[in-house]
């Protein structure tokens, strides 16, 4: 008798630790990626008319992620450069999943935010998380996603 309560406890224990697992695919097939986001997560509507470069737009836990995909035609990524607004609290090169990409972190009058950039066969990519000010573990929630990427092949 005592297994199955030890069992349920670690069970509803991980549940409480580690919320939603990821789940969802967010796909931006322009930008050659996709990404995994956890199942508490929607997908927003959009209309492509209104924003072609919109590959997808998901909200939850606080947090809505933003992904754009725009031609710029065969641009080095160390051609890449952010334009700095002056909110910016942190920002530089960083490499995920063997691709160089261009960050920032910062707030507007959105929310704090995380920017990821990179070129993509002639696309230039940018994925933005926004999340609440001062919620500290959307800084670690964006960091499990951002490395749950997979880039198509040929990238």
């Amino acid at each position: 008798m005592k297994r199955p309560a030890m069992f349920l406890a670690l069970v509803l224990g991980s549940l409480l630790l580690f919320p939603s697992a990821l789940a969802l695919k967010a796909s931006c097939p322009a930008g050659g990626f996709s990404l995994s986001l956890p199942d508490s997560f929607t997908e927003q509507p959009f209309s492509p008319s209104d924003d072609p470069e919109l590959c997808f737009y998901w909200r939850g836990e606080g947090m809505t992620v933003l992904a754009y995909a725009s031609y710029l035609g065969e641009v080095a990524p160390s051609s890449l450069f952010q334009v700095l607004t002056g909110n910016e609290t942190d920002s530089g090169m960083v490499t995920v999943r063997g691709m160089q990409m261009v960050y920032g972190a910062g707030s507007d009058s959105t929310g704090s935010y995380l920017m990821y950039s990179w070129m993509d066969r002639g696309n230039n990519v940018t994925l933005y998380f926004y999340y609440a000010p001062g919620d500290d573990s959307a800084r670690s929630a964006v960091d499990r996603i951002i490395h749950s990427i997979a880039f198509d092949a040929g990238h």
